[in-house]
């Protein structure tokens, strides 16, 4: 997330505590349907690598079935569509139940949440049946006056521990976090922001504790610092510079991995009065997926959707996901390659060994659309049904 506004950050602080006090309230599963056994019949399946034939996928309670147990199964047409497995949005921002809803009726199966700031409330939006499930990330390790410093100043209070000075606190700031129990560790470079030998630092902490480590980045010079930092994964694409030859080379030797977010930088490029650097262009994004692409360096969809007031692009949740599938198309990937990257590539750079593909035992987190979205990307968007760990979202699918 790229955030603009300073005045907004008390709107942002505010909006946090709000979703603190409703999610811990907010109860969907009364409403959810018991997960069954069906029998999706007459359709193409996308398994997250490729297309197979016309066949049937067995839904068996909460996971997929083996292929041919149709006894007492609820027989569904799948009219010739195709069946794919659930989306996920690598790098998003929902803060309450709505949001989610508003993902589970897009497909979106799984969302990574890239910044958490109260802990209590970001896990009451965890375990709920029959919705979109939720991977958290740590507060963001953000130097103090720098933009995401303030942010967290604003909501955490000017004297928070969690403001990163400098390297001497890596160990510490690590393990604060590791304590409450994120799924990995988000870091910012940005300028002005951490220095190299901090950033590095918290790399070397969190990898010390098995943590992956994402780092946002704003900017051609920020991507350097996340390169030689060696984090895991690289969020964002720059506006003003792409990548050299020599740091894409770098990502690839160090097995990097890329999540451009292309839906938000097109937004940012395209805004006014944005305090990126001036001279963006969202050519600039797009060139840098390509050479990523060409390098073969992994590059997953992620949409930073968001709706907190302050922010220089608000992202819509769910239907820009399907954006970026289309916006990865437009920068050199192949329809079913951006597929994968929000499939079977999402689940596997993430180890998320229960989903992103279609076979027996996996979750049945599974999205059938009319059309064939390995030929026309923009099949995706022709949604007919969805089931989130087996249970079919029936309170009326999204639309664009």
């Amino acid at each position: 997330m790229i955030f603009n506004i300073p005045l907004a950050l008390s709107c942002l602080a505010l909006s946090i505590y709000q979703t603190a006090q409703a999610c811990q309230f907010h109860d969907l599963e009364a409403a959810a349907s018991t997960p069954r056994k069906i029998a999706i019949k007459n359709v193409r399946v996308f398994d997250g690598y490729t297309l197979r034939p016309s066949g049937t996928v067995i839904i068996n309670g909460a996971v997929i079935g083996d292929e041919g147990d149709e006894c007492g199964a609820e027989i569904i047409d799948g009219q010739n569509g195709t069946l794919m497995p659930g989306l996920i949005d690598i790098h998003a921002h929902p803060a309450n139940i709505s949001h989610l809803e508003t993902l589970s009726q897009f497909g979106v199966t799984t969302v990574v949440v890239e910044a958490c700031f109260v802990p209590a409330a970001c896990r009451s939006l965890q375990n709920h049946t029959g919705l979109t499930d939720v991977i958290l990330g740590s507060t963001p390790a953000a130097a103090p006056n720098s933009v995401h410093g303030n942010i967290t100043a604003a909501v955490l209070g000017a004297n928070t521990t969690l403001l990163v000075h400098n390297a001497s606190q890596a160990v510490s700031w690590v393990d604060e976090q590791v304590a409450w129990g994120p799924a990995f560790i988000k870091l910012i470079a940005e300028t002005p922001g951490l220095d190299q030998q901090t950033l590095s630092a918290l790399v070397l902490a969190a990898q010390a504790r098995e943590m992956r480590t994402v780092c946002h980045i704003n900017a051609f010079g920020a991507m350097q610092q996340a390169i030689a930092a060696r984090n895991e994964q690289i969020h964002h694409a720059p506006l003003d510079k792409p990548p050299t030859a020599e740091m894409v080379s770098q990502m690839a030797i160090q097995n990097q991995i890329s999540v451009p977010t292309l839906t938000i930088m097109k937004a940012i490029a395209s805004s006014s009065g944005h305090t990126i650097t001036p001279g963006t262009n969202f050519s600039v994004a797009l060139e840098t997926v390509r050479r990523f692409h060409e390098a073969h360096i992994p590059v997953l969809a992620g949409s930073d959707a968001n709706q907190q007031p302050g922010l220089v692009a608000m992202v819509p949740f769910g239907s820009s996901l399907h954006g970026e599938l289309q916006l990865l198309v437009d920068a050199g990937l192949e329809p079913v390659q951006a597929l994968r990257a929000a499939t079977s590539r999402a689940a596997h750079y993430w180890d998320l060994r229960d989903r992103g593909v279609i076979a027996p035992g996996k979750r049945a987190d599974l999205v059938l659309v009319h059309g064939d979205p390995t030929v026309d990307i923009s099949a995706t968007r022709n949604l007919a049904r969805v089931w989130l760990g087996g249970v079919e979202w029936t309170q009326g699918l999204g639309t664009f």
